[in-house]
């Protein structure tokens, strides 16, 4: 009965009317506005300008480079199609074989054969000399 009187004279007195709830809590971790403004606007500035440089980089890629892709695949195709037909012109001149070149000490060393032969994997035949 005595905690019933001491509880009832510390409510009276206050001092838990202090631990109740206010109608508007506060927001103990929350920024001044002025300053979440300014960093919602920098955000805002940064996702504007990672826009506009994915969107330079993509047409600089759909209109320099694949364009540019294109016409250094046609010069090198006429460059190509040019010793191509040079060197089935040298064959012929020399009976349907390649003319004999200069053999270097140094070039095409091989101390064994590949698995597959004397030839590379890549050999061909028309355009490479056959290993001797």
């Amino acid at each position: 009965m005595a905690s019933r009187s001491v509880f009832s004279a510390v409510k009276r007195s206050g001092v838990l009317a202090a631990r109740a709830p206010s109608a508007a809590p506060l927001r103990q971790f929350s920024t001044a506005g002025a300053q979440t403004n300014e960093f919602i606007a920098e955000r805002q500035h940064i996702k504007d300008h990672a826009a506009k440089s994915a969107d330079l980089w993509r047409k600089v890629s759909m209109y320099v480079c694949l364009p540019g892709a294109l016409v250094l695949g046609v010069y090198i195709y006429g460059i190509e199609a040019e010793h191509i037909h040079h060197r089935d012109h040298e064959i012929e001149e020399n009976g349907g074989e390649l003319p004999e070149r200069t053999f270097y000490e140094y070039n095409n060393i091989r101390k064994k054969e590949f698995p597959w032969g004397k030839e590379s994997f890549f050999h061909n035949s028309k355009a490479n000399y056959v290993p001797e």
